[in-house]
């Protein structure tokens, strides 16, 4: 699997390099001058019986919003990481395809569309994903303001949520970023725990799930902080255990995706830059693009570089970036439409979350999931940040 490995990040890599700088990390500051470091994930498409592999859908980001930046209008994105702008620009590939003809598209329509036999789907992360995934390969790399305060003896589950880096005695647990003790707390879950999510119930989302049967990753290739026992248990054996002896809903599973990593570097990763002895620091914004898009976006706090929320009011539709919760609802309301307009009976003024409940199968796995001892303390976004219809306004 190295070679493949190695291919599917190189695929991700070169997509990266053919986008244009805005949003980019680059140099900082006009006297000392600090490199930019990110994180760069991307989901590529491998067709078995050609062996093509194809880059549909990438991110950038290390920076997440916390509560007081949070908007109620769903015009904004939450959760900056790379893997996860990824999978929203995943979400919005996968709603273009569903619109593709037959021999052109990933899908194959049966009961529901479902991916076809001979597709599979790769996520490559230049970095290994923060939480627990990464809690072992950090110990001992940390600054002393990120070092937890004593070391008690290793426990292997606790189904409390420990902040970031804090606890690193505690293996399994769900942990909530940032990573850094000194940053402002969020109530974004790690993307160790997002991913480990995603191996129960699809990366498709819940809106898509009314529609098509949930997607699996087959893999997922890592470049730095590589530690494949660490990664395994964080992403597969925590789903599978907390799904042991659970019924699941039709096309439901716990999800086993194959855990490799490669040699390919990502010239802005942090351990890029510190090889090379530049003075580093943390890029603001992010990038997302996806397969059929015209260009890469730019985000920074969560919105499109250059552009601000205003308080109390929706932000325009051609301010969105298109993988906020607002922008994939009209998106999925539009492709309802054309593709089965009985499940939109009823919605018109139902809110983002109502929609979202609507596909009860994927409800039902969920329950399944969250109901479980390693899934117990998953924080869920507050009733108020999707309480919005299709214009953005406040469903009462």
């Amino acid at each position: 699997m190295s070679a493949l490995a190695d291919r599917i990040a190189r695929c991700v890599v070169d997509q990266y390099a053919k986008l244009p700088k805005r949003g980019k990390p680059a140099a900082k500051g006009t006297g000392p001058v600090k490199q930019e470091w990110t994180v760069l994930a991307g989901f590529v498409v491998e067709n078995t019986q050609t062996q093509a592999l194809t880059c549909v859908a990438l991110g950038t980001g290390l920076k997440c919003q916390h509560r007081q930046q949070l908007s109620a209008f769903g015009d904004s994105v939450h959760d900056s990481h790379a893997e996860i702008i990824a999978r929203r620009a995943l979400v919005v590939y996968l709603m273009g395809q569903l619109l593709e003809d037959p021999p052109q598209s990933i899908f194959a329509k049966q009961h529901t569309f479902a991916l076809h036999d001979h597709i599979r789907l790769h996520l490559y992360s230049s970095q290994c994903p923060c939480g627990d995934a990464a809690i072992e390969s950090l110990q001992g790399t940390l600054g002393q303001h990120e070092q937890p305060p004593i070391k008690r003896r290793r426990t292997t589950i606790d189904t409390s949520v420990v902040r970031g880096h804090q606890g690193f005695d505690t293996l399994g647990a769900l942990r909530l970023k940032p990573g850094r003790a000194d940053s402002i707390p969020t109530l974004s879950l790690s993307c160790s725990d997002k991913i480990a999510r995603w191996n129960a119930l699809g990366v498709q989302g819940s809106l898509l799930a009314s529609l098509i049967a949930p997607v699996y990753i087959a893999s997922m290739v890592i470049g730095d902080l590589y530690n494949h026992a660490s990664i395994d248990r964080a992403l597969n054996r925590r789903t599978a255990a907390a799904l042991a002896d659970k019924e699941l809903p039709g096309g439901y599973r716990a999800n086993v995706c194959e855990i490799h990593p490669t040699a390919v570097q990502f010239e802005r990763s942090q351990t890029a830059l510190t090889a090379a002895n530049a003075e580093i620091t943390t890029a603001d914004a992010s990038i997302y693009w996806h397969q059929g898009a015209p260009s890469s976006a730019a985000l920074v706090n969560g919105v499109k570089q250059g552009s601000k929320l205003a308080r109390g009011q929706c932000q325009k539709e051609k301010l969105r970036p298109a993988i906020c919760k607002l922008s994939l609802l009209n998106q999925f309301i539009a492709l309802s439409q054309r593709l089965r307009p009985e499940l939109l009976i009823g919605s018109e003024h139902c809110s983002y979350r109502c929609i979202k409940r609507r596909s009860q199968a994927y409800q039902q796995a969920k329950a399944l999931l969250l109901d479980s001892e390693q899934f117990a303390g998953w924080t869920c976004c507050p009733s108020e940040y999707e309480a919005f219809d299709c214009s953005g306004s406040a469903v009462s």
